[in-house]
């Protein structure tokens, strides 16, 4: 009797659990970024928890030395402005300064004309966190974003 009991409720969990916490509700996104140095996509809404998935296609034409793109997602209360400051100061890193790394929820490579990169990562907890590219003014040309957690 107490096997059935302990099954019945297992399974009544399951069913009961709301679709933003399953592990198959992954959140896919795709953003195009281009020569305007803009992303198509400005806004990304998630659930605490939940996988996301960006996949970031450079669709400009532009050479990659000119204007290339990139898709990083900082931490909450993250200072964009020293961070693109400080990404200014590393071209061989990608435009990623290395002592900042620990603001880095997750970032996808620097792409070049008809290049793409997709990353993974699970929303945070609850709250704004501001998505930026790191190409030297990219941000102050408006290449940002939010990704919003509820």
């Amino acid at each position: 009797m107490n096997r059935i009991a302990a099954i019945t409720c297992l399974v009544l969990l399951i069913v009961s659990v709301p679709p933003a916490l399953r592990a198959d509700d992954e959140k896919k996104v795709q953003i195009k970024a281009n020569d305007d140095m803009k992303y198509d996509v400005t806004r990304i809404d998630a659930t605490a928890g939940q996988k996301v998935t960006v996949t970031l296609i450079n669709v400009g034409e532009l050479p990659k030395i000119a204007i290339a793109h990139n898709f990083v997602l900082l931490k909450a209360g993250t200072d964009v402005a020293a961070f693109v400051k400080a990404a200014a100061t590393h071209e061989a890193e990608g435009y990623m300064p290395p002592e900042l790394a620990g603001e880095v929820i997750a970032a996808s490579k620097m792409l070049g004309p008809g290049e793409s990169d997709t990353i993974s990562f699970v929303a945070p907890a609850a709250g704004t966190y501001d998505y930026i590219c790191t190409f030297p003014d990219h941000v102050h040309a408006g290449m940002r974003g939010t990704l919003n957690v509820k």
